[in-house]
């Protein structure tokens, strides 16, 4: 555990719960939709912002859209799988969660998605009520790598990185964790895909290994 943490600091997409394949499962249902078989040369989606991702493919693909209501709709299809199978919280979790109550640590969250997504992913989980501050990636100027979900989180608790420690799944995740110059746990989760983690502080395979 890390010294003199005030605030943990959680990504939401494969790290509180498994939802990288049920965003993959949405884009897959898109491209049905539009036709569009992917292949090799498709750009990376993990830990990216879905909006971005999408702006490529419209390039690429020279579909008719938007980038946002493309993300809008992935982000329907997530939450509609996330329902229907009722996807629980990720192992570990909810422990971690009770121990950072019990000494008087903050909870945060800093995510990618946007807030229609973050707040009904939470909803859906049963867990809204135990994160102080939650960010998404529609509140701040520039989407993970860059720092800011992390930075917005901090001003909002009023805390210096110093004292923040976060839990991060994909590349870019660990990369805006640590631009705001936090500690960065790196979630080795099988279900986020062959993530480079390797910058983050320390790599972990369970959530409890954090209080551990």
């Amino acid at each position: 555990m890390k010294p003199n943490l005030k605030i943990l600091i959680f990504d939401m997409d494969g790290v509180i719960l498994d939802s990288e394949p049920l965003h993959e499962n949405a884009r897959q249902m898109m491209f049905r939709e539009f036709g569009i078989v992917p292949d090799e040369t498709f750009p990376e989606a993990t830990g990216k912002s879905s909006s971005g991702f999408w702006r490529q493919i419209i390039q690429k693909c020279g579909i008719d859209g938007e980038p946002y209501a493309l993300e809008a709709r992935q982000y329907y299809l997530v939450a509609q799988q996330i329902r229907e199978n009722h996807v629980p919280p990720s192992e570990g979790l909810l422990e971690v969660l009770r121990w950072a109550k019990e000494h008087d640590v903050k909870i945060g969250l800093a995510s990618s998605s946007t807030r229609v997504l973050v707040d009904e992913a939470l909803r859906l989980l049963g867990i809204g009520g135990q994160f102080d501050y939650t960010v998404s990636g529609n509140e701040v100027p520039v989407k993970k790598p860059a720092p800011d979900v992390y930075l917005k989180v901090l001003e909002m608790a009023g805390l210096s990185p110093e004292c923040a420690a976060a839990v991060e799944d994909s590349a870019a995740g660990v990369a805006a964790a640590k631009n705001a110059g936090i500690f960065c746990y790196g979630y080795k989760n099988s279900t986020s895909g062959e993530q480079d983690i390797s910058a983050a502080d320390e790599i972990i395979e369970h959530l409890n290994c954090i209080i551990a």
